[in-house]
């Protein structure tokens, strides 16, 4: 089937876009110009354009209406990237802002912080991660009031991309945003191609902003931003099983470019383990291809080797983890379907945008699609193929338990802290919906374990009650950071040409990976295990040292199991003779996803076992066991 081209309304330039000797803007690009610089205006808009459309030029027209504005990326790479194009527009002086550029520790930290946004520097704006903000809100920086000034600063904010987070990660979001307008009055832009409604919804009825909706308008006449798409869809759900013929093809468009140092075919997988595996089979069985190919996926973000940044390459191996070639001219794509309409979207933008090409599709040979359908037309197929796992309804009362979760988070790990911090602190968190209701349950749960064991606590020490509240106050600390926990390790893993360095989450590594040996420094040696290979992985949790859980499976698998476990768990417990609401204890559980809440404090695979130490930032030390 085919796609046909889209193309967007466009007017006379205006605003900045008119002063700056534009003769025409899509339509879109002015509606944000002229939100940027009419005082009266919504505090928030929401943009909705697809991949390709021009987003990025509208930041302009935010950054120059407001003397300093911070604009957010999900991923170090997009940073980089974006960075350099804003360093590329006249008169803008940008500043990025991530762990690489802010140095010392303690106070002068905090101060190296703020010195980013003092008038003084004459920056404009300051490019960062959503993760640096959460850490100044969820008290991981020195002082309990100080750093966060650094939300008094800016005039404007650009979150982009952010239909990347997940429930737990746009909680945070909220958040931010929250405290920005209320401290600052700081305007928000919002930009994505595929903006996720119930986040748009709990900013207008939740945090009771108000919202201008920015959209692009598909017209037959305007400028054309896409250029048509043949869909070849295929019965294998995976790339692997398909692996030779994809393979070939390849090869093919290898010996038939006229050049290869540019990026012009993309592979776009599911999963990280799929990615490398291909990557190392081109490696083995089609050299002429893996010369020009380069991948891109979890594994290779702190890889120090991995240079992506020239786009020297013709072949694409990627996951939704990748981070560059977002905007490379893609004429060739092999995707597998992912398990939601916005993710499909976004990889399937990566074709059509400069040339007319050719999309592989696997994992969705069901669809009844016409052999002919507008760009507008497809976008809504693929919403009602792939569908909505839960109601609108559901997703912001999860979001609302949320962000009032970490409300409470704010000011309960700063209880402890020698500072005293003032009613500022207070405002920030306390006006949010559900924090009440949070910071009773944080504080129920820990008056229940203060005393737990000792003569007249209503909880025994090894009761079952004591052991399913040791485990929620140990799941309070997933709140402290942006998108939950991990386990980064060093490991050294066949990438097909070398074995490559990086840093991932070790549980995941060890689904898919056999250790082979531990180096001198720590660094995990691994191998490639057979899928078809049983692999048993356990881990014992805070509360239930002696009880060690599988951790084999999947994440929808592991999922389950905390299910199956903590839920009779909770039937069991006698929460009676304590304050501990059970129905809040049940939603907290069912709100966060266990997988990257809870932390393992020991992990056993084979003949090893990994000690975690969660004192501070956690850290891991793995061991050949003597059996």
């Amino acid at each position: 089937m085919r796609v046909q081209s889209a193309k967007l309304a466009t007017e006379p330039a205006r605003e900045g876009f008119e002063r700056r000797g534009f003769e025409h803007a899509r339509a879109f690009q002015n509606r944000v110009a002229e939100w940027a610089h009419d005082d009266t205006v919504e505090p928030v808009a929401v943009l909705r354009a697809p991949t390709g459309a021009g987003k990025t030029a509208t930041f302009y027209e935010v950054i120059d209406e407001n003397n300093l504005t911070l604009v957010v990326y999900p991923t170090n790479a997009l940073l980089k990237q974006q960075l350099e194009r804003f360093r590329e527009w006249e008169a803008v002086s940008a500043e990025p802002l991530n762990s690489d550029t802010l140095d010392g520790h303690g106070d002068e930290r905090v101060e190296n912080l703020l010195q980013l946004t003092d008038f003084y520097e004459g920056h404009d704006v300051v490019v960062t991660n959503p993760d640096i903000l959460q850490a100044i809100i969820q008290d991981l920086y020195w002082g309990s009031t100080k750093p966060m000034q650094f939300f008094d600063r800016f005039d404007a904010v650009v979150y982009d991309e952010f239909h990347f987070y997940d429930d737990l990660a746009a909680s945070g979001l909220l958040l931010q945003m929250d405290i920005m307008h209320d401290r600052r009055g700081t305007d928000v832009l919002l930009a994505s191609a595929t903006p996720n409604q119930s986040f748009v919804e709990f900013v207008e009825d939740e945090l009771s902003l108000p919202v201008r909706d920015i959209t692009a308008e598909y017209v037959s006449d305007g400028d054309q931003f896409r250029q048509p798409v043949a869909i070849d869809r295929h019965e294998a759900r995976a790339i692997h099983d398909k692996r030779e013929a994809v393979a070939e093809r390849l090869s093919e468009l290898v010996n038939d470019a006229d050049y290869l140092d540019e990026p012009q075919v993309a592979l776009v997988f599911n999963s990280v383990a799929a990615s490398n595996d291909f990557h190392a089979y081109l490696a083995e069985e089609f050299p002429d291809v893996f010369e020009y190919a380069a991948k891109d996926n979890g594994f290779d973000t702190n890889d120090p080797d991995a240079d992506l940044g020239s786009g020297d390459f013709f072949v694409l191996n990627t996951t939704s983890k990748g981070e560059v070639g977002l905007d490379y001219g893609i004429q060739t794509l092999f995707m597998e379907t992912p398990a939601t309409p916005s993710a499909f979207l976004q990889r399937f933008g990566r074709a059509g945008r400069e040339h007319e090409a050719v999309v592989h599709l696997f994992g969705l040979d069901d669809m009844a699609w016409p052999d002919d359908l507008s760009y507008p037309e497809f976008v809504e197929s693929v919403y009602d193929a792939l569908g909505v796992h839960r109601s609108l309804d559901e997703e912001i009362a999860t979001l609302r338990s949320l962000v009032g979760m970490r409300a409470a988070y704010a000011l309960y790990s700063r209880m402890d802290d020698d500072e005293w911090f003032g009613p500022e602190l207070f405002a920030d968190f306390e006006s949010v919906t559900e924090y009440g209701k949070w910071r009773g349950f944080f504080r129920d749960v820990e008056s229940a374990l203060e005393n737990a064991g000792e003569f007249g606590s209503p909880v025994m020490q090894n009761s079952t009650t004591r052991k399913i509240l040791d485990f929620a106050r140990h799941c309070f600390g997933a709140l402290g950071s942006l998108r939950g926990r991990s386990l980064p390790v060093d490991i050294r893993y066949p990438r097909g040409d070398r074995r490559a360095l990086t840093s991932y989450d070790l549980l995941t590594t060890l689904r898919y990976y056999d250790i082979e040996e531990i180096e001198s420094d720590g660094t995990l040696v691994v191998e490639r295990r057979d899928s078809a290979q049983p692999v048993a992985i356990t881990a014992r949790f805070p509360g239930y040292e002696n009880r060690p859980r599988n951790y084999s499976g999947s994440n929808s698998e592991i999922e389950q199991m905390f299910s199956r476990w903590i839920y009779p768990e909770i039937e069991e417990a006698d929460l009676t003779e304590t304050e501990v609401d059970e129905g809040l204890l049940r939603q907290f559980f069912a709100d966060l996803s266990l997988p990257r809440t809870a932390m393992p404090i020991e992990v056993r695979y084979g003949q090893y076992v990994a000690y975690v130490n969660q004192d501070g930032i956690a850290s891991v030390d793995i061991e050949r066991r003597q059996v």
